[in-house]
């Protein structure tokens, strides 16, 4: 990872592109670049490993990252994607919470990051962005709760249930009787 020299203008078309930024003014823009930093990762590179504590936003501006957990028995378990104009680490403005996923580059990817400090002395000085900023934190935070109840809802179904289990005991034989007779 490194911090890369911001470019304004080339930053401010970029970010007009993203959901969470697109109705800000070029004043706002301005404001909210001076606010935030701008940073590349290499392929392969967290930007945020779970159970780690973080205070920043990040938007991605180019590339894609990986969201994976630790799984109980098996390595990373990848959980979903994240593309150019999406944002990660939206919890992470409202409270001091452990990161529940990890965020690997898949690509190489540039962002912006935001700290929750510098976010909330920008929402200050300009409270209808802020206004606008915060309504899409929410939407993209009930949104991914959405997305992972019915992923749950899913995996819930798909699991065997004690009809089925049932259905199975009684194809098998109960005593040892019945595999030794024909």
């Amino acid at each position: 990872m490194k911090q890369v020299p911001v470019n304004t203008n080339l930053l401010m078309n970029e970010l007009k592109g993203t959901l969470i930024l697109q109705n800000l003014s070029v004043e706002e823009l301005q404001s909210f670049i001076a606010a935030s930093e701008l940073w590349e990762y290499a392929p392969g590179e967290a930007l945020v490993t779970q159970d780690s504590l973080s205070r920043y936003l990040y938007i991605l501006l180019s590339g894609s990252v990986d969201i994976v957990v630790h799984g109980k028995e098996k390595g990373n378990i990848h959980l979903s994607s994240v593309d150019a104009g999406d944002v990660i680490g939206e919890a992470s403005i409202f409270m001091d919470v452990r990161r529940t996923a990890s965020a690997i580059a898949r690509t190489g990817i540039r962002l912006v990051s935001i700290s929750r400090d510098r976010i909330f002395e920008f929402c200050n000085d300009h409270p209808k962005a802020g206004l606008k900023i915060f309504t899409f934190i929410i939407y993209s935070l009930l949104h991914k709760l959405s997305g992972m109840n019915k992923d749950l809802a899913v995996e819930r179904e798909s699991m065997i249930t004690q009809e089925d289990l049932d259905t199975l005991k009684n194809l098998f034989p109960k005593t040892i009787d019945e595999i030794i007779t024909p």
